[in-house]
């Protein structure tokens, strides 16, 4: 049965998400010092406050950006903020955040791959983050994304593979997943039936027991391996 969708993690799939978070971290920090200066906002502050929230609010548990912006609104009102000062705040500091958040390098070859593909598939994203493609200047490729807030679990849960499976109409074979994690990417899009492809630009043995239908170490290889499934 012939390939039509083909569905993208993001995160070390197609950028390196460690000095992203770092990144955007730093611009985080940075605008709470310009503009909240009294703010205590150091790492032992925000894990407990990060715990405070999840005990008051659990169903916040797989919403990452609200919880975030939570934690700051949290820490503006422990600092001395007012309450409307602290929410406002913490909107523009989170949304700080998501800009830098958004700035990423993609790897090499990783944007050739999605361009080529766009002409002959419906491309699409499932992220258990929260970066967001029309930020990205992804948009004229990417025809779909979804996030695990939105679907209310994240991977390895079904949820976001029977979101894509949904919205396109197509058949679990008609998809081809890929990503980077053996277990949230590979492994668990195989159990819904979709075909995967592993990025492994780190060329690591895969530890699960069922293996994907092709493994890359370069992102420049990517349509190869889908035309090698489509074939």
């Amino acid at each position: 049965m012939a390939i039509k969708v083909l569905a993208f993690d993001l995160d070390d799939t197609l950028w390196d998400m460690r000095p992203t978070l770092i990144r955007a971290e730093k611009k985080l920090y940075a605008w709470l010092e310009d503009n909240c200066p009294r703010i205590n906002y150091d790492l032992e502050t925000i894990r407990d406050l990060r715990n405070e929230v999840l005990q008051q609010h659990p169903e916040l548990k797989t919403s990452i950006s609200e919880l975030r912006r939570r934690v700051i609104e949290r820490a503006l009102q422990l600092s001395g903020y007012a309450p409307a000062e602290s929410e406002s705040y913490s909107h523009q500091a989170f949304e700080a955040f998501l800009v830098a958040r958004n700035q990423v390098l993609f790897f090499d070859g990783a944007l050739d791959a999605v361009q080529q593909l766009a002409g002959h598939y419906v491309l699409g994203t499932l992220t258990n983050g929260n970066a967001d493609i029309q930020r990205l200047g992804l948009s004229d490729y990417f025809s779909f994304s979804f996030s695990a807030e939105q679907v209310g679990a994240p991977k390895p849960a079904p949820n976001l593979f029977h979101a894509a499976l949904d919205h396109t109409g197509v058949k679990a074979e008609e998809m081809i997943y890929v990503g980077d994690h053996p277990e949230f990417d590979i492994s668990a899009a195989n159990k819904v039936g979709l075909h995967t492809i592993w990025v492994n630009l780190n060329s690591q043995a895969f530890p699960g027991e069922v293996v994907p239908d092709e493994e890359i170490n370069r992102l420049s290889d990517l349509p190869a391996a889908v035309g090698k499934i489509d074939g």
